[in-house]
């Protein structure tokens, strides 16, 4: 009885249920797919989307409107986008002239590292490259030949220049070395210009990175050339690198008003290692201390006993006072009217070097230093 019920009840909602009726599993879903928004309370809806966007003005395509937009600016703000979508915005004109060719480090190194040509350069054309151009053609940009300016190293050779930058370690010794056994083989009656703006055999830090048998090498070679050598403090000369200031021709070495000069005695990094090993480098630091001392005495024309004397502690030493110590002669500056050290035309000094190179080049009477 309970069983015939229950059947009864429950019959109509089987009868009428679609899971035994249809031939699918979900019959409705037929109804959903081929629906379409285009009723007029749709439409409605819509107002809040940008005048541009809407289906009135979609003539073009909407997807005109995202062609517009590169993916590039995916992921911003209507603000943000708003920069570099607006014509006339500043930010939008550069954008478009920024490439991934121009941003990389390659095309960067080809503006800015002096190592393009010139040659399909217009005569309006000047004012895109940067300003290295213009300093190679002597900041006017006219008067000089349209051809790719030369490397910094050899324009300061041919104008008989060695540049010092840097501490005194075996490669930037190696090249003042070869630097003066060139220009005293080229031409031994012109001086020789040694700028020097280095910390000697120390760091920033005051941690040795060169050797002291380095700066010798350097003063060996400036006494032994038949050329003059001038020196110039450009900026800092410490240790080794004042000892190398001292020692350019008497009346010829000078510093520059805010260049600065110290004097300290060479030393070794903390080491470790067996006893004949430390009695050895005890040695090795005592003989580069003498030697040190002897040159610094021959520069300034002071005793050792006073140099020595000196240096115990480090000594710092102004434009004024170097000159008051012996170390330089002369202040130099722009007023400066020093004929050893007036401007010169480099210009005319680099043409007349590459027209002596095209004739054949080097002094037909200049001999090696070697061959007195």
């Amino acid at each position: 009885m309970s069983s015939s019920l229950s059947l009864s009840l429950s019959a109509p909602s089987i009868h009428d249920s679609s899971f035994l009726h249809g031939t699918k599993l979900f019959p409705f879903s037929r109804r959903v797919a081929p629906r379409r928004f285009n009723s007029f309370s749709a439409k409605c809806s819509l107002d809040h989307i940008p005048k541009q966007f809407r289906k009135e003005n979609l003539k073009d395509g909407l997807m005109e409107n995202y062609k517009n937009a590169p993916q590039s600016l995916y992921g911003l703000s209507p603000s943000q986008m708003d920069m570099f979508m607006t014509e006339d915005n500043p930010i939008r004109q550069q954008s478009e002239r920024v490439t991934e060719e121009s941003i990389s480090s390659a095309k960067n190194y080809m503006d800015n590292g002096g190592m393009w040509s010139l040659s399909g350069m217009g005569k309006n054309d000047a004012s895109k490259y940067s300003m290295s151009v213009s300093m190679y053609r002597g900041g006017r940009g006219t008067g000089r030949p349209k051809t790719a300016p030369p490397d910094l190293p050899s324009l300061l050779l041919d104008a008989r220049i060695c540049y010092l930058g840097m501490p005194i370690v075996p490669a930037v010794t190696e090249l003042i070395v070869a630097q003066f056994m060139w220009l005293d083989y080229d031409n031994p009656t012109k001086p020789i210009y040694l700028y020097i703006n280095s910390s000697g055999t120390l760091n920033e830090k005051n941690e040795t990175v060169g050797s002291e048998t380095e700066a010798y090498s350097i003063a060996d070679m400036m006494s032994y050339v038949k050329a003059d050598v001038y020196t110039v403090n450009c900026g800092m000369a410490f240790g080794q690198a004042a000892m190398l200031l001292s020692l350019g021709t008497k009346g010829y070495r000078a510093v520059q008003p805010n260049s600065s000069t110290k004097l300290y005695l060479p030393k070794v990094n903390r080491s470790s290692g067996a006893v004949i090993d430390m009695w050895i480098k005890a040695k090795e630091l005592e003989a580069n201390t003498e030697y040190y001392i002897e040159l610094l005495a021959k520069g300034t024309g002071k005793s050792k006993e006073e140099i020595a004397k000196d240096v115990q502690r480090p000594k710092y030493l102004q434009a004024q006072d170097a000159i008051d110590y012996g170390i330089a002669d002369k202040i130099i500056d722009s007023s400066s009217r020093d004929v050893a050290f007036e401007k010169r035309n480099y210009d005319e000094m680099l043409a007349q070097s590459r027209a002596k190179r095209r004739q054949g080049g080097g002094n037909p009477q200049a001999a090696p230093s070697g061959f007195r």
